[in-house]
């Protein structure tokens, strides 16, 4: 918060350390191609704001002289609450799809 404006607040939270690393401008949008894939499972754990989170994965996509896949994923039903992450195994695991009575059945899907 600053006097000059009083409520602001960041839009993303800074991340912590060991949390899942946000896509890179340049790797989802440099030159060349991109390959979208359909996601082979849909719910995964992302490691956010130093805690794991319930997160469904949209669709996973590599570009052209990468070898580092990202996942668009939500965490929730919120304008803001999605996001294109680096996978890695240290910080995005698949996660068992949660039970209809949820918080995640309440993100509109």
């Amino acid at each position: 918060m600053t006097s000059a404006l009083p409520f602001s607040r960041p839009s993303r939270p800074d991340p912590m350390p060991g949390d899942a690393e946000r896509a890179p401008r340049e790797l989802m949008s440099g030159p060349g191609r991109c390959w979208n894939v359909e996601p082979r499972w849909r719910w995964a754990e992302a490691r956010l704001g130093g805690q794991w989170r319930l997160a469904r994965v949209e669709q996973w996509r590599l570009h052209q002289g990468s070898t580092a896949w990202v996942a668009l994923m939500r965490t929730g039903g919120g304008p803001d609450d999605w996001g294109w992450y680096v996978y890695s195994s240290r910080t995005v695991r698949r996660a068992p799809e949660p039970a209809p009575e949820s918080a995640a059945a309440d993100w509109g899907w």
